[in-house]
C-alpha cells in the first residue's frame, strides 16, 4: 500500500546555521509518498528526520531550534 503525507516543519536557526543564520519562524513543506511494503520503519519519526536535516542546513540538526511539525495523511 502507498501512502502520502504532506508535511510541515516551522523552525528557528542560529549563528552556525550554513545557509540563514538567526532567522525565526521559517518553514518548509513537503510531499512524502511511502509504499509501506517497502518501508518497515516509524514513518512519522523518518518525515519528521528528514525535514529537521533539509532545515538544518542539509548536514545535521544542531543549527535549528523552536522545532514544530504538522504532518497530515492525504
Amino acid at each position: 500500500m502507498t501512502l502520502r503525507y504532506s508535511a510541515t516543519i516551522v523552525y528557528d536557526t542560529n549563528s552556525k546555521h550554513p545557509d540563514a543564520q538567526n532567522i525565526k519562524g521559517l518553514e518548509f513543506t513537503d510531499t512524502y509518498t511511502i509504499d509501506t511494503a517497502v518501508f518497515g520503519g516509524d514513518i512519522q519519526s523518518y518525515i519528521k528526520r528528514d525535514l529537521a536535516l533539509v532545515a538544518g542546513g542539509g548536514y545535521d540538526t544542531d543549527t535549528i531550534s523552536n522545532v514544530k511539525f504538522v504532518i497530515q495523511a492525504n
